[in-house]
This record gives structure tokens, sequence and C-alpha cells, in this order.
């Protein structure tokens, strides 16, 4: 198999430690495999979006020396396409309208991991509004998949979350399907990403699934919590990277991957040190961890290196 993985920031902010966590394991695994590496920007939301991150993060990963194959893809480009996929469910038997608000929603619904479940209200009744939403049927989102790092996970969509959405009712594409269509139009075989999406790898296996897709190796690595146990954040104050000083953030990011730069390499370009990673890194190392706690922005480091 011909390896292709990704990096899918959203622009909701600057490039920042826990973003770029997820960047390059997912660089290093794809060129230690001798594989592609693209970059997608996920910009199907526009009321979270902030102006001008898009080329932020781009420049950061350039100024990292973390260089892609292939155009940056954006998802706003492709919003005929998703619409068009969500129709063809409905018109299948397999997707359907819901008019149900939030509201509604929260009344009648338990809240889990996911979200409040959704009770399927709305299955029946042949709602041909465009102003609505769109759900898949999600009765056999049932199953296990082996994640590479993470092992055996079972998921139960219906139990936890029910039917989802697939298209919102702004007219906008859910996240699952830009993603699952996206991951398929680009042939995406590999898929190294935070724990924090662990739990929606069964959806995503779902749609695939529904919409004959194949279903990518997943490979879910740590995320960088703070001392709260909260996820790395622009929420949760993350700071931007200064992608200028880009030794001190590559040795930083390898730190926490488990990869301690030599001596020899402290004050080497990214590229190399990116270089020397591939060449160490051992995926593994990582086995079955989820979070990483956030040290200090030096990471140990003494002042004079990281100047």
């Amino acid at each position: 198999m011909n390896y292709v993985g990704r990096f899918a920031p959203s622009p909701t902010g600057p490039l920042h430690m826990g973003s770029l966590m997820a960047a390059v394991s997912s660089y290093l695994h794809a060129r230690q495999a001798g594989g592609r590496w693209l970059v997608r920007i996920e910009d199907i939301d526009p009321p979270r979006e902030m102006p001008g991150a898009s080329d932020a993060i781009l420049s950061d990963l350039e100024a990292l020396e973390l260089y892609w194959d292939d155009k940056p893809s954006y998802q706003s480009s492709h919003l005929d396409e998703y619409r068009t996929i969500a129709e063809r469910l409905i018109d299948a038997g397999l997707a359907y309208r819901c008019s149900c608000s939030r509201r509604d929603i929260r009344s009648r619904g338990d809240e889990g991991p996911l979200g409040y479940r959704y009770s399927g209200v709305c299955r029946g009744r042949q709602l041909h509004l465009r102003d609505t939403a769109i759900r898949v049927n999600a009765d056999s989102a049932r199953g296990i998949f082996e994640d590479g790092l993470q092992g055996e996970c079972a998921y139960d969509v219906p139990a936890v979350l029910g039917d989802y959405v697939i298209f919102r009712s702004d007219g906008l594409p859910a996240y699952h399907l830009a993603v699952v269509v996206d991951d398929a139009r680009q042939g995406i075989t590999h898929i190294v990403r935070g724990t924090d999406l662990l739990d929606l790898t069964g959806i995503q296996i779902h749609l695939q699934r529904t919409l004959n897709l194949p279903t990518p190796v997943y490979i879910h690595v740590p995320i960088i919590v703070n001392d709260a146990g909260q996820k790395l954040s622009k929420r949760t104050g993350a700071e931007p990277l200064r992608a200028s000083n880009g030794n001190a953030v590559a040795r930083e990011v390898l730190n926490y991957l488990g990869l301690k730069a030599p001596r020899e390499l402290h004050r080497a370009r990214p590229a190399e040190l990116w270089s020397w990673a591939i060449e160490n890194w051992e995926i593994d190392a990582l086995q079955g961890i989820k979070e990483i706690t956030l040290q200090s922005i030096h990471t140990g480091f003494a002042e004079n290196e990281l100047q």
C-alpha cells in the first residue's frame, strides 16, 4: 500500500504546541514509511474561524520546515460535493431531514461523551425543507476497530449519540461528512491524530461503510493536557508557537514525543531535527498513552539553549 497521511487543522486560531504535536506525529510517521504527507485546511465552520488563521498555520509549518506534498486543500472548495452526497443518502433511505432544535434534543436525550443522544423523532417524518439538519440512521453503528496505538476500541453510536448529523440546519456540512469524503478523495491510507478524536472514530467508520468508502488505518497519539487535565487549545490558554525560534520549538515537540535530540543538534535547523527524528522515532513507545501533561514552555531546556 502506498502510504498517504495528512494533517488537517481547523483555522480557529494560530498553531500551538497541541496542534503541532499532531502535525509532527503524522509527518514523522508518513516520512518514516516513505509516504506522502498532505495538509488540508478544514474551513467549513466560518463562525468559529479566525481571519488569517489558515495562512498563519501554513506559514508556521513552512517556518518549521514541515513541508507537505501537493498543494494544501480547503474543505470550503467542496461544499457542493458534500451536499450532493448527503442528498444521495436521503434518496437511498440511509439519512433523513431533521427539524429538531438543540433545545428539543436536550429535553429528550441523555447527555453522553459525544453530546446529547438523539431519539430519532424525525426518522419517519419525510421532511422536505432545505433549512433542516440531515442525520444518518446509526442503528448499525456498533463494532470494534483496532487502533495503531490505543489497541482494540469498541464503539456503540446508537447508545451514546444516536443518529448523527452530517449536514447542519445552517447549510454547512458537519465535520464527520466532510472529513470522511475528503479522506477518500485524497486517498488517505493512515490517519495519525490526537486521542481527543478517538471517540469519534466509530462514527466515521460507520459513515465510510455507509458510503462504501475505504477505512484508513487509525493511529491516535497522546494529546497534551494542562495541569487541570484539559486538552491544550486556544480555549484553555494555549500560547501561539514562536515559529521564528524553530529549533527550540522542534526540540520541544520532539521531547513530548519521547525523542530527546542530541546536543550536536541543539542549534540545527528544524529540517535537520526532523531528519534525525524520522530515523529514530519509534511510535510504539507511545502505546496506550492518551495524555501527556503540559510542561513549562521550555520543557527543561536551559534558557541559553533556546536563544
